[in-house]
């Protein structure tokens, strides 16, 4: 059975979710960074993600389907289609919406918990940052792990923008109700698996930055 969160990386989140881990050694925190991140950057995730917006998108069409019958004449056949059509959305559009959330809700969890452990070393100033990883903190997005991710969330954030302007472009033009409820919902799809995926990237960067000699130069400042 796929596991959201394998359970030989739990201890760490909970330990990141907690600050259970703040006395850990340097060496102890990179195994934590590496085991949490490694299990957020799971390609089966990604492909787990890709499967439930796939399913989430056609079970919206099957939804707007139904609309498209209304005033076609016969009210009784437009019945049993429009039931047979809500009902295999449902039958699709409930386990991919759960699979989503369930990815979204652990990947905040992991990602929060990977940031958490790659920052502790330096925040607590038992490690000092090196010249190179100005550049590490930099090019961190180009990983395969997280420029997966990065491409995938470009490509959701330009298919939600095309959407909701075809929904801006349907009301103009007086499209037929299911259009517009069609391009809206797609719209709101694509946007929240956008910022879902992009969100834990940035949460892993904003960890690593720690680690950038400039801001760690600032912290000490203070």
């Amino acid at each position: 059975m796929f596991q959201m969160i394998l359970a030989e990386t739990l201890p760490d989140v909970v330990a990141a979710e907690t600050d259970a881990g703040a006395q850990a050694r340097p060496v102890d925190a990179d195994a934590a960074a590496a085991s949490t991140r490694g299990d957020y950057g799971r390609v089966s995730r990604w492909a787990l993600g890709l499967l439930g917006t796939a399913g989430a998108a056609l079970a919206t069409l099957l939804a707007a389907f139904p609309l498209s019958l209304v005033g076609s004449g016969d009210d009784a056949g437009d019945l049993v289609f429009g039931a047979i059509f809500v009902a295999v959305a449902l039958a699709i559009g409930i386990p991919s919406v759960w699979l989503l959330v369930a990815l979204h809700r652990s990947g905040r969890r992991l990602s929060r918990a990977a940031g958490y452990w790659a920052a502790l070393p330096y925040r607590l100033g038992r490690r000092a940052p090196r010249r190179g990883d100005w550049f590490a903190v930099r090019f961190l997005g180009f990983s395969s792990d997280l420029l997966l991710r990065l491409i995938s969330s470009v490509l959701a954030g330009l298919a939600a923008i095309f959407t909701l302007v075809g929904a801006v472009r349907a009301i103009a033009t007086g499209a037929p109700a299911w259009e517009v409820v069609l391009w809206l919902a797609w719209g709101v799809l694509f946007t929240a698996v956008c910022v879902g995926q992009f969100g834990g990237v940035q949460r892993i960067q904003n960890g690593h930055t720690a680690r950038d000699p400039w801001t760690f130069a600032r912290r000490n400042r203070r």
